[in-house]
């Protein structure tokens, strides 16, 4: 790691910055943004005999995280610290420093109303994944920022994160055993069973049945019910049809996932004894595969409790499900793996920067080819160069050494 790259870039942005009361960081994990945060606020609060200072941040946990940060870095108090949801029991409606942590949470309409009744002279805005859309928002509602930009692509190439090796598990969907079933206007268990070729019969009339039928038509049932509920929301603007476009997008992601459960269960063997994070694509798939499990269905006591025991080092993986994506320092961690893709390029980056500050990070990425799966991959690894990227089989994982 060039550690003297990331003084300089530091060096740098800060003699650029220092000045600025607007500021946007877009810095890559790893790059120090939390810290440039800091010693900005360090150098403006000098003119303060007792400046107030606001950090908002997403989560509970994150509070810890920047307590921390603030003995780290040579602070002798702690700011006013409050969650985006706690917006509304800020101690003040005015702060001389306004940090917006993970600052893309920031933008639902609840939190830009409370976000508008407090004043600041200075707002400093993180995030690694801020869209552009996102930052037409900040300008409307503080005015114009100064921007630094620091990509992960950046970031890898000047060496202040290592180059990763990618592997990309390709899979495919199933055509030849009808070892799934779709179930049609909630059926009894005494409901005809059909197969696919028989399904319109039963669907254009209503009729409860379950359709037994392959990987690949389920599949392609989902994305085109899908679709369907997509235009007539586009046409109607009608929130029932918009819940069940998305609803079923969810089940076809969710679908997805769990197909590559086995696959996922052989990589699992082969990298035991390492130190890795697991994100899988339902609470299902975690409790099957292993015990140190992180999901929005646990209390904040349990998924903080595992946070500690890994980076303790009494365990040594944990599976996640839509958890740890962001603000958590993870310590050690020498595997990722990615078992479900998503849309969302801000969701990828933050899972796939976990495992970017071991010395030799590597990650496994799970694909199922000739599906949406390919078109979020596409997009998620436009700022990574192709050279870090391999694409095997579950197969091959036998021959590669960690």
């Amino acid at each position: 790691m060039n550690n003297e790259y990331k003084q300089l870039l530091q060096k740098k942005e800060f003699a650029s910055l220092k000045d600025s009361p607007r500021v946007i960081l877009k810095w890559a994990t790893g790059c120090g943004k939390s810290k440039m945060a800091l010693d900005l606020i360090k150098y403006n609060a000098q003119k303060y005999d007792n400046p107030h200072i606001l950090f908002l941040v997403a989560e509970r946990a994150h509070i810890q995280n920047w307590k921390d940060e603030f003995k780290k870095w040579g602070f002798d108090y702690i700011p006013e610290i409050k969650c985006y949801a706690s917006l509304h029991k800020v101690e003040r409606d005015s702060y001389d420093f306004l940090v917006l942590d993970e600052a893309h949470h920031a933008f639902t309409e609840k939190r830009l109303e409370n976000l508008k009744k407090i004043s600041s002279e200075y707002v400093y805005l993180l995030s690694a994944t801020l869209s552009v859309a996102k930052e037409e928002e900040v300008k409307e509602l503080y005015g114009s920022f100064s921007i630094s930009s620091v990509t992960l692509k950046d970031a890898i190439e000047n060496d202040i994160l290592p180059d990763p090796k990618v592997y990309v598990i390709d899979m495919f969907l199933d055509d030849d055993y009808a070892n799934q079933e779709i179930k049609i206007n909630n059926p009894s268990s005494d409901a005809p069973i059909v197969d696919w070729y028989s399904r319109n019969k039963y669907i254009y009339s209503k009729q409860p049945c379950i359709i037994k039928c392959t990987e690949k038509q389920k599949y392609l049932y989902l994305t085109n019910t899908m679709e369907y509920w997509k235009e007539r929301y586009y046409l109607s603007k009608n929130m029932f049809h918009r819940n069940k476009w998305v609803g079923l997008g969810s089940e076809r992601k969710r679908f997805l996932g769990e197909l590559k459960t086995e696959a996922l269960r052989r990589l699992i063997a082969k990298i035991r004894g390492k130190r890795y994070v697991c994100f899988c694509a339902t609470v299902r798939q975690a409790t099957t595969i292993g015990r140190n499990t992180i999901a929005s269905t646990k209390t904040q006591r349990h998924n903080q409790g595992i946070i500690d025991s890994f980076n303790n080092k009494k365990i040594h993986s944990i599976y996640a499900v839509g958890m740890i994506t962001e603000g958590m320092n993870l310590k050690d961690i020498q595997v990722g793996i990615i078992t479900q893709l998503d849309g969302k390029e801000r969701l990828f980056i933050q899972k796939f920067g976990r495992s970017l500050r071991a010395e030799d990070p590597v990650s496994f990425i799970f694909c199922m080819k000739d599906t949406q799966d390919e078109k979020y991959l596409k997009n998620a690894f436009e700022n990574i160069d192709e050279k870090f990227i391999q694409h095997i089989n579950i197969n091959q994982i036998k021959g590669i050494r960690l």
